[in-house]
């Protein structure tokens, strides 16, 4: 048997990758607390970076005073919203964690209501698997309640642990201010502080991710916020037209987690550690 010292080399250079790749994301991920603030900033400057440069073609301003005028639009709209976004989550998640057990119990009789009134002679199930199934609807019932209590319970404490939101809050204008003030010069200190080669590398990169995992990313972002506005309005609507629609937030919510999910499958885990392979 031929030892092929070439192949085996990239094989452990592969896995060297990705363990530091998996150790990278373990510490970034017990990190997080810190940066992310800087991290938000950061991809919020991106997204209003075509809004300055519209202003400065059109207005002739500076940056300086393309930028402020932005950062002050945005920062309204940020506070804005996160202040009805508190206000509204809290007092429906509130609402319905006090009305929950009435809604299964409610759920819990149509069930047996249905299963007594259907004729399962037709189908020939014995009256030992019928029992089954009616002993079961309550586990189910009880288990989907303590997930559900244990969920607003979870955002209600988010949501009640201003103290911290608002620390975060503050670091993320602030950084958005210098970001979209100071792009330029943050850039160059880093071009000139940086060998030229490592400039090279990190642009090559940035840009492969950019264009890769970025372009993926956007994409589901913006078609999992249009479903989002597009039913918070649409059950906004609704309740207002007289219609018993108690909890539109945390249905749109609830609509927009459902819309995440193919995001968050394994399989997606997989494609992403499928780029290392074995040449």
């Amino acid at each position: 048997m031929i030892f092929d010292i070439s192949y085996w080399t990239k094989v452990g250079k592969n896995i060297i990758y990705v363990v530091f790749i998996l150790i990278g994301l373990y510490i970034g991920l017990k990190l997080s607390i810190f940066y992310m603030p800087f991290l938000v900033a950061f991809i919020i400057s991106l997204i209003v970076e075509p809004a300055i440069r519209f202003i400065m073609k059109k207005t002739k301003l500076t940056r300086r005073t393309s930028s402020i005028l932005i950062f002050l639009i945005v920062s309204i709209i940020i506070i804005g919203s996160l202040t009805w976004l508190i206000i509204t989550i809290f007092s429906e998640a509130s609402t319905l964690l006090q009305k929950l057990n009435n809604y299964f119990d409610i759920a819990y009789l149509e069930i047996q209501k249905l299963i007594t009134s259907y004729n399962f002679d037709k189908i020939h199930i014995s009256n030992e698997v019928l029992s089954v199934i009616q002993n079961s609807t309550d586990d189910i019932l009880q288990t989907i309640s303590n997930w559900v209590r244990n969920s607003l319970t979870m955002i209600i404490n988010l949501v009640t642990s201003l103290p911290s939101i608002a620390i975060c809050i503050g670091i993320t204008i602030v950084s958005l201010y210098f970001i979209c003030v100071d792009k330029i010069y943050i850039l160059d200190q880093i071009e000139h502080h940086t060998p030229k080669l490592w400039v090279k590398i990190i642009k090559k990169h940035i840009k492969e991710l950019t264009q890769t995992i970025g372009g993926y990313l956007k994409a589901q972002a913006t078609l999992i916020l249009i479903s989002f506005v597009i039913s918070l309005i649409g059950l906004y609507i609704l309740k207002f037209t007289g219609f018993n629609v108690a909890y539109p937030l945390l249905i749109a919510l609830a609509i927009g987690f459902v819309d995440a999910l193919p995001i968050l499958r394994f399989r997606y885990c997989n494609d992403t550690l499928g780029y290392f392979k074995f040449n």
